[in-house]
């Protein structure tokens, strides 16, 4: 017997539970793909669609589930109330006792959209579901036609692990195929986009996305005013997060920010995390990057001397601008998509060390100009013995880290919700600790 099967995982049990209050209050529900991965307890992602009459009662009845089962809520997007488009949420559990972290991301799909297109409707998708040992799941014709066209619309390609499934669907339904694709393409197009599927030809399909999409403009009913509501909405109520990290050279900035999807990544996979060296670059962007466009380190950051006051003035007011356009035409919008935006050094940097700008000003006028800087949601101060940080990087000599750090100890007030992080700790509970730190923050903005 599986261990899963003795000790249900945490996901599997508040999965389990909100589909059973689901089948108590006869509500209709299915699972959209992947749903063998949520039999087994393996799915963190779980896209699904629920009668679109019923979904402000599931939406309560999913946060009153989780919240019985010690679930927090740290991300949604979407209304309940829009019977159109996408509703998103995000859950996390934390057992304190093992310091892991659990997080269970379901998708809301009340119609298959596109672009404010609707492909399949309510009750398209609805039909035939299948009952399995404790969840219903959309019928395989349904599930394929939505594996095909979701990536292949937004992305330009459909997924290689959707492929075999698709192919063998196709062959085995194909007038229930057909007869789902003629909702939203012409009779032709659906034809031969069945004919190139049961022959696994995909990069013809892929090369015909175009056509398709013209297809769907022509065939498919548009709800445009609610679309754009949904977009407004997104844009207004900002979900994701912007955090930086404020540390001495070989405090560990680059391993906290690349370690930080290892354990929420099904919130903020690398698809989500928007990463910033120091400032956005909207203006006079960062010359020294690798082919990767990483910030190429400056290996002796004090040897330039810093500018005169009139040039350093100049230089602050550059660096002004690019902060606040910077979160306007660029930060912002990428929160308000639900994404986690890192900035490694922030605008604080210059109450630590104005040296590695070559800036020559009073703190004060540091201060002073903060007050037209956006502030991040979470600072995370990074301290610990500046002996083990300068032995990692021996950028600066010990006894400039030392003075950094206690630098960033009596600055933090100036900060923005400083959070310290003793960096002397383990790889694995530095991660642990900032990543819990993250998702509670989140949660306390998105309730």
């Amino acid at each position: 017997m599986s261990h899963n099967m003795i000790e249900p995982l945490p996901q599997l049990q508040l999965l389990k539970a909100f589909f059973s209050s689901l089948n108590d209050s006869q509500i209709s529900y299915a699972i959209l793909r992947n749903a063998t991965e949520v039999e087994t307890g393996d799915a963190h992602d779980v896209d699904m669609t629920i009668d679109s009459a019923c979904l402000i009662h599931a939406e309560t009845i999913l946060h009153e589930t989780a919240q019985k089962l010690g679930w927090k809520k740290h991300l949604q997007t979407g209304q309940a109330k829009d019977a159109f488009n996408i509703k998103c949420y995000h859950y996390y559990f934390i057992d304190e006792t093992s310091r892991q972290i659990f997080i269970v991301h379901i998708d809301i799909f009340p119609t298959f959209t596109w672009k404010g297109y609707i492909l399949l409707d309510n009750q398209s998708l609805l039909q035939n579901t299948n009952d399995n040992s404790y969840y219903r799941s959309v019928s395989k014709p349904t599930e394929s036609v939505c594996n095909l066209f979701v990536r292949l619309l937004f992305n330009g390609y459909i997924k290689d692990k959707y492929k075999i499934g698709i192919q063998q669907v196709f062959t085995e339904t194909p007038t229930e195929v057909e007869t789902l694709m003629r909702k939203f393409l012409p009779d032709a197009l659906s034809f031969q986009i069945l004919q190139f599927a049961q022959q696994g030809k995909w990069t013809n399909i892929e090369e015909i996305r175009p056509e398709i999409i013209r297809g769907i403009k022509r065939t498919a009913t548009r709800k445009r005013l609610s679309y754009v509501r949904y977009l407004i909405n997104k844009a207004i109520h900002r979900k994701g997060a912007i955090i930086a990290f404020i540390g001495t050279d070989g405090s560990g900035k680059s391993t906290i920010i690349n370690g930080i999807p290892q354990i929420i990544g099904n919130t903020f996979s690398g698809d989500t995390i928007d990463y910033y060296h120091w400032r956005p670059g909207i203006i006079k962007p960062e010359k020294k990057l690798t082919p990767e466009g990483n910030v190429i380190s400056n290996v002796q950051p004090h040897t330039s001397k810093p500018y005169g006051k009139l040039l350093s003035l100049i230089k602050m007011g550059v660096y002004i601008l690019d902060y606040s356009l910077g979160y306007w035409l660029n930060v912002r919008w990428k929160a308000a998509k639900g994404h986690l935006v890192v900035f490694d050094r922030y605008y604080y940097d210059f109450y630590i060390d104005q040296i590695r700008y070559r800036l020559n000003l009073d703190n004060k006028l540091i201060r002073f100009f903060q007050f037209f800087i956006p502030s991040p949601d979470t600072t995370f101060v990074l301290l610990g013995d500046a002996q083990k940080i300068y032995e990692r990087k021996k950028e600066l000599p010990p006894d400039e880290i030392e003075r950094q750090l206690r630098t960033l100890k009596n600055y933090q007030d100036k900060f923005s919700n400083p959070v310290e992080i003793n960096v002397s700790a383990s790889i694995p509970n530095v991660l642990y600790n900032v990543s819990k730190n993250i998702l509670i923050t989140q949660a306390k903005r998105n309730n």
